[in-house]
């Protein structure tokens, strides 16, 4: 979810109920709310996991987005173009982000499918644009389980996008929560439209 507080805007990426799992902001030191309402082109970010852990994404060009932890060294790179593609340090394709196929868009949120290198569903993203996004509930995997959003239902803020809600299917390993968390930072807090639904004339992000 994204919070407002006097500092600027963040995001705060909870693993359940009252289970703070890290913190993404920008690292311009500027992270006031006119700048998510705005959007920068080359936003650079900073996720601190409560276990001490940074990760910091730092634009390479227009187009792709650095993955680095605290010590320096590389996770990976989100490619962003017509599809957005996550590519490891390795050089393998991670993850690619494509428009949920039965419906991408509706007032309250973007959904987004998660694939893997085969082209398997891998998870799901949700991006909330409205309250009504966090209690909205799908069926989220092969076996039929339905997801919520745990404890709340969210609250409205004057910024574009209230936050994400990432599904998996089974726990993450350490570089998929990395690129998982960067590309909702990146998308929240950077208005980086990762599929089509998402681009100009959406109304959110450009």
């Amino acid at each position: 979810m994204v919070s407002d507080a006097p500092g600027g805007v963040s995001i705060v990426f909870q693993g359940g109920p009252g289970e703070t799992l890290a913190v993404g902001a920008r690292a311009e030191e500027r992270g006031a709310r006119s700048s998510v309402l705005l959007g920068h082109k080359n936003s650079r970010y900073r996720i601190g996991y409560f276990d001490g852990a940074v990760l910091r994404a730092e634009p390479v060009d227009e187009t792709g987005l650095t993955l680095r932890r605290g010590d320096g060294n590389a996770v990976g790179t989100i490619l962003r173009g017509a599809t957005v593609t996550a590519v490891a340090a390795t050089g393998g394709t991670l993850f690619h982000f494509v428009p949920d196929p039965d419906e991408a868009s509706t007032p309250d949120l973007f959904r987004l499918v998660i694939l893997d290198r085969s082209g398997i569903e891998f998870g799901r993203i949700d991006v909330i644009r409205g309250v009504g996004g966090w209690a909205s509930h799908r069926l989220a995997d092969r076996n039929g389980d339905t997801y919520l959003w745990w404890d709340r239902t969210g609250e409205s803020l004057a910024v574009p996008i209230l936050g994400t809600r990432v599904v998996a299917e089974h726990p993450l390993d350490r570089i998929e929560r990395d690129v998982l968390l960067a590309a909702c930072t990146d998308i929240a807090l950077g208005l980086r439209p990762y599929i089509s639904a998402m681009r100009p004339g959406c109304g959110a992000c450009r």
